[in-house]
Formats: structure tokens, sequence, C-alpha cells
């Protein structure tokens, strides 16, 4: 790709991710007031589309770990895009869980198990993060990435919900939430690619205002010499 192409490129994927932000809001406006929350239920679902997206980021930089180890050296810079991603989605995903339980519950619920894996996933991204940031060791980090989401999917599936029903969403069975929370989902996920895209592509060095991209090298000028180059100048 040309340094224009590349411009032109990740002009589109700002362009895609503004879009899908204005998607995002006008669904979550579209969330209809629940008749026990009111209108606390669209931060609810936000929280709820965010962290489905949040998992999928979790599961996508292990699954390129994976990848990576195994010997597909390009799934270094997806799988590194991906933790990127992840630790600070996490965050803020944990700040609106604990939002949402003081508002709708009137304080912290700290004895739901989830409440605590939570915490201590995103204790164990802030390791990952550290390590790659300190010691420099992409397979090391690679593994753990594997390891962040193995974990993180066999805590969602074993450890029980306390306080408020599985999934509330689809067990209304009201297309009303079921429709927008949908699209919160998928505008979310994209949006999550398209910035795993622009690091990738960063980080291969193939997107940095022409940096790592290939230009043509000038075709050396042939010398004249001898008889030939008198003949030219006569």
């Amino acid at each position: 790709m040309s340094v224009s192409d590349n411009a032109r490129f990740r002009k589109a994927l700002y362009l895609a991710t503004v879009v899908l932000t204005a998607i995002a809001a006008v669904l979550i406006a579209a969330i209809p007031p629940d008749e026990k929350l009111g209108g606390m239920v669209r931060l609810v679902m936000t929280h709820g589309g965010s962290t489905w997206v949040n998992m999928a980021t979790f599961t996508l930089a292990g699954l390129h770990g994976i990848a990576f180890v195994a010997g597909k050296a390009r799934a270094r810079y997806w799988g590194e895009a991906f933790r990127w991603i992840s630790l600070p989605l996490w965050a803020i995903n944990t700040c609106l869980g604990l939002l949402s339980m003081k508002l709708i519950w009137g304080g912290i619920l700290w004895d739901e198990p989830r409440l605590w894996m939570t915490f201590g996933l995103l204790a164990a991204s802030l390791a990952v993060v550290a390590i790659q940031l300190v010691f420099d060791l992409p397979k090391l980090t690679a593994l753990l990435d594997a390891l962040l989401a193995g974990s993180l999917w066999a805590l969602v599936l074993l450890l029980p919900n306390l306080f408020h029903p599985d999934s509330p969403v689809f067990s209304s069975g009201n297309w009303a939430f079921i429709g927008p929370f949908l699209g919160i989902v998928a505008a979310l996920l994209l949006i999550a690619i398209i910035v795993a895209t622009l690091i990738a592509r960063r980080h291969r060095g193939d997107d940095a205002d022409g940096a790592g991209v290939r230009e043509p090298a000038p075709q050396p000028v042939p010398e004249l010499a001898g008889a030939a180059r008198v003949q030219i100048e006569e």
C-alpha cells in the first residue's frame, strides 16, 4: 500500500468509527424505560453489551496469542492490539458495573462472585500489560493472553449470578429491548475491530504516515562513457 492509500484507509476507518458510535448512541436512546428500572435500564444494557464485546476482545487476544506461539508471526500484532483494547475497556466496564450497582441496588454488592471475578481479571490484565512493557517477552504475554481468555470463560460459566438472572434481556422476550441490545453489541464490536486494525497496522509499521511502507527505489542513471558520451554532447 502506498502512503496515500494508507491515509485514505485510515480516514475510512475513522469515519466508520464515528458512524458506528452515532448508531450505538441512537440505539441506546431507543431503549424504552423498564417497569422496574425506568430509564436506568439503558445504563444496565449498555454495560451488558460492552461486557459482551470485552469478552470477545479478550478471546480474540487469546486466540491470536495461541496462533503466534504456534508460528503465525503476524498474529502477534493482532493479539497485542486486542490486548491494548481489552484492558481499558474492562476498566470502563468495571466502573459501569459498580455505578449500576450503586444506583440500582443502593450499594456495592460485595457478595456477588462475579464482582470479584471482575477485579481479578482487571488485575491480571494489568499484570500482562506490565510484563509486555517491562520485559518485552512476546511469546510469554501471548500465552498469558490465552490463559486469561480461558480463565475468563471458565469463571463466567462456573460462577453463579446471585443478584440478577442470566441474560435478563433475552429472558424478557421483548424485542424492544433485545433488538437495540444486539445492535449495540454489533456496533461496539465493529468499533473494537476497527481500533484493533489501526493498532495492529501501526505496530507492524504499515500505517505510521508512511513509515514501514516501501517506496520503489529510484533507478540508477546509466553512465555513458567514451564515444557514446562524446556523440551525445555533439
